[in-house]
């Protein structure tokens, strides 16, 4: 029942007892005015007085009639009047309701009152002795009337009566209803009562457990059940000040995971779900003592210890995490793998606020993240002059492609085969107005981060179109294609939107992914390539054996050219190891029907072991530097070029 509707109730009854009330109060005046009315009736005993007064006065004049001694005139007289004043009387007070009821008993009265009429001049002179013959020949016949007044007046004293008795009968019925209907409503209205008070009692606790939820929500992570930023913060606020009372030492370990955007992309948010949960549970295992471990947002955790070593303390627990964090998940059948960054930040660098000890936590991650990722790092005070250089290069990044900063050089590609030159690598560069020329190896990383390498990545598709469709026809362009523009479906959109617009063909267009674009191999993926495939585009697997390497990659997935990386290139005169990873290369390459580019050849003993190991086009600084559109010779052979 709902407190409107208790209300409702509530007031029905008390309505109820406010009008029982005021009718028992009717009820209760009219008893009284039956009681009284029962008090008051007399007629009967008035109509024995009147007979009774008319034998006095009939004997009284009979006696003075006689000439008896008891009859004198004034006697007589007087009971006359007596008699007379009882006659009149009989219109009056109870009779009246006897009138009302039978009008004959009018008319009986009214002879009365004539007869008594008559005898009073006779009365008045009874010197004349044949006065008092004469007036009780004329009252005589009254006695038969009065005699029969008694009789009527008791039948119908004795009706009033039975009515009386009827109505007191009625009344009491009644009132004891109405007595048994308050007993009833003030049960019902303490039933409802205590219900009331069950309710509220049980409302009470619901919001004791709703509040205490909703704290509990407030102050953790609903989907792993940790510590939010909120409860972390008071946390972190508490233990500094503790920490500045008993001068111990309190360590903030911040984690972001690596490579987690590629899982919700590829399989989805409800799988990333159930690895974030998994990772929760894992550096719950890690973690050992008093400590708080929270999940600050999306993939981003925290921990507040307390240690007494903060080196020793801090590098044991971030390496099981690390170690931890990174070993394979099997999440809903998909095997995955991923890592984490960790920056360390403590107070004894004299620290003091949350807000402080949290950016220098911050601080470390990014630096471990630059650093390779999948490691720790500690808190150094020239970090933050570094991340300020970070943010300040992230605002000018975005102001780059605006102030037409921006600009791609061009490497040649050269076919070992027909020694000359079959297609050009287009490479974005930055040449920013007073840092002067930035490497993109610093600036890809930060676009990446801040979201504008999808942006960056079409203007370079673009521009490499728009340029190439100017050289001779039998000559390529290649582009760097970023994982995030594949993941985020954005890809072959632009590449028919920039070839309609150009007007390049396609075969000439070659697109280079890496390893980490293709990590979780998927339908989406698989068909996405085969639409790129269908338009004429060439698609490239690019820095080959710097990722996971996996042989299934070449059986699923439509290449037309893979690029051993420049690593095992470099290391072929002085490593054995790496001429071997080199053939073997060239041997799939070949079994699978695709050509085979080696990057990075800057010496002619590395070009000589790369023709030797079977290669189809080299590329290097002895091929030839990236050079702008402008400078570039499209008519070089081998031996010139070298």
């Amino acid at each position: 029942m709902s407190v409107r509707t208790l209300k409702l109730v509530l007031g029905l009854v008390v309505g109820g007892f406010l009008l029982a009330a005021i009718y028992s109060t009717m009820m209760i005046s009219e008893r009284q005015q039956a009681l009284r009315r029962i008090a008051r009736y007399n007629p009967t005993w008035q109509a024995h007085q009147v007979l009774k007064e008319f034998m006095t006065l009939d004997q009284s004049l009979r006696m003075f009639n006689d000439g008896d001694s008891d009859g004198d005139k004034e006697k007589v007289q007087l009971r006359y009047d007596i008699f007379a004043g009882t006659i009149n009387s009989l219109a009056k007070g109870g009779f009246r309701d006897i009138i009302e009821r039978d009008p004959g008993f009018e008319r009986t009265i009214r002879d009365l009152e004539g007869s008594t009429n008559d005898a009073a001049p006779l009365i008045r002179n009874l010197n004349s002795p044949d006065n008092a013959r004469a007036a009780l020949q004329i009252l005589h016949p009254l006695q038969n009337s009065l005699t029969q007044l008694p009789s009527i007046t008791f039948n119908h004293g004795a009706a009033l009566a039975s009515e009386d008795q009827q109505e007191l009968t009625r009344l009491h019925w009644i009132f004891s209803s109405i007595v048994g209907c308050l007993i009833l409503f003030g049960l019902a209205l303490i039933g409802l009562l205590a219900r009331h008070n069950i309710l509220l009692e049980r409302t009470y606790r619901r919001m004791g457990n709703l509040t205490a939820d909703l704290a509990h929500l407030a102050h953790h992570d609903p989907l792993t059940g940790l510590a939010n930023r909120v409860l972390f913060q008071e946390q972190l606020e508490q233990a500094l000040e503790k920490a500045r009372d008993d001068g111990s030492t309190l360590a903030v370990l911040y984690i972001d995971l690596d490579l987690f955007k590629n899982v919700n992309d590829t399989l989805g948010h409800e799988t990333g779900d159930q690895l974030l949960k998994t990772v929760a549970a894992r550096i719950r295992g890690c973690v050992q003592g008093n400590c708080v471990i929270a999940r600050l947002g999306g993939d981003e955790f925290a921990i507040l210890m307390r240690p007494i070593s903060i080196m020793q303390e801090c590098t044991i627990l971030a390496s099981r995490i690390v170690k931890e964090i990174g070993s394979v998940y099997d999440i809903e059948g998909h095997e995955i793998v991923i890592g984490t960054s960790i920056g360390i930040a403590s107070t004894g660098l004299g620290t003091s606020s949350p807000e402080q000890l949290l950016k220098q936590a911050d601080m470390a991650l990014y630096r471990a993240k630059a650093e390779g990722r999948g490691t720790f790092r500690f808190f150094e005070p020239e970090m933050d002059a570094e991340l300020q250089a970070r943010r300040a290069l992230e605002i000018d990044l975005r102001k780059a492609m605006v102030n037409d900063e921006l600009y791609l050089v061009f490497q040649p590609q050269v076919s070992l085969q027909a020694n000359e030159i079959t297609g050009f690598e287009a490479l974005l560069r930055w040449r920013h107005p007073e840092r002067g020329n930035i490497s993109p190896a610093e600036f890809i990383p930060i676009a990446e981060d801040i979201g504008l390498i999808a942006s960056l990545s079409e203007w370079v598709i673009n521009e490499a179109c728009k340029t190439a469709v100017t050289w001779p026809k039998t000559i390529k362009v290649a582009v760097n294609i970023s994982p995030i523009q594949f993941r985020n479906r954005t890809l072959l959109p632009c590449v028919r939107k920039v070839l309609t617009r150009t007007g390049l063909e396609p075969s000439r267009l070659e697109l280079e992914l890496t390893e980490s674009a293709l990590l979780h191999e998927n339908e989406t993926t698989v068909t996405a390539l085969h639409e790129l495939r269908e338009l004429g585009v060439r698609i490239a697997l690019d820095d080959f054996g710097t990722g996971y390497s996996s042989l299934s990659y070449l059986r699923s997935f439509p290449f037309d050219k893979i690029k051993i990386d420049q690593s095992f290139v470099r290391d072929l005169a002085t490593r054995p190891d790496c001429m071997i990873i080199v053939q073997s290369v060239v041997w799939l390459g070949r079994g699978f029907g695709m050509s085979i580019t080696a990057e990075g050849v800057e010496t002619e003993e590395q070009l000589a072991h790369i023709r030797a190991a079977g290669c189809t086009e080299v590329q290097g600084y002895l091929l030839g530097r990236p050079k702008p559109a402008s400078a570039l010779d499209f008519s070089g052979t081998l031996p010139a070029l070298i």
